[in-house]
């Protein structure tokens, strides 16, 4: 286990490469229009156009609020990339699906030349390091988040399901 001070280090660090990664991509994507949150939300449309998406299957996969992902969904359909469909059989349900303008919008946003440069300099097999220790960050932020103190209803599965479905070389 690391010290306290190698530990702020570390978090130091980790807040400082999201943070640079994070403006590097909301800098491509100006061009687009969109935000990196729409570029995560249509591809997460994307990956699940083949089943019934709702927006709190979105915060889940994003690990967003929900209101906050509702606020951006009614943006997004504002700007015809998705629309939001009341399930006729569950009138309290919503479903997300995205349109032929969100398709295309994701497909320009997945690529990702400024950001695969951030990564450049990183052998193929670092790549699967960070890969492997970042989703272990995120594993175990998930269960601290889940103790009895915070109740939250995170299911790490549907984490995993989505790490196995999206792949960064597809350019599609």
């Amino acid at each position: 286990m690391p010290s306290d001070e190698n530990t702020f280090e570390i978090w130091s660090i980790l807040m400082q490469a999201r943070a640079g990664a994070y403006n590097v991509r909301r800098k491509e994507l100006l061009e687009s229009g969109i935000t990196p949150e729409q570029a995560g939300i249509l591809n997460i449309l994307y990956m699940e156009k083949n089943s019934i998406v709702t927006p709190a299957k979105i915060s889940k996969i994003f690990l967003r609020e929900p209101h906050t992902v509702s606020v951006t969904l009614r943006g997004m359909e504002a700007k015809g990339l998705l629309e939001l469909r009341k399930d006729l059989e569950r009138r309290n349900m919503i479903r997300v699906v995205i349109t032929k303008a969100g398709e295309k919008a994701r497909n320009s946003a997945f690529m990702m030349e400024k950001v695969q440069k951030v990564f450049e300099d990183l052998s193929a097999e670092e790549i699967e390091q960070l890969k492997t220790l970042l989703k272990k960050i995120r594993d175990k932020s998930m269960i601290e988040l889940s103790t009895p103190k915070i109740k939250t209803n995170y299911d790490l599965n549907i984490l995993h399901n989505y790490d196995q479905e999206i792949s960064f070389t597809d350019k599609t």
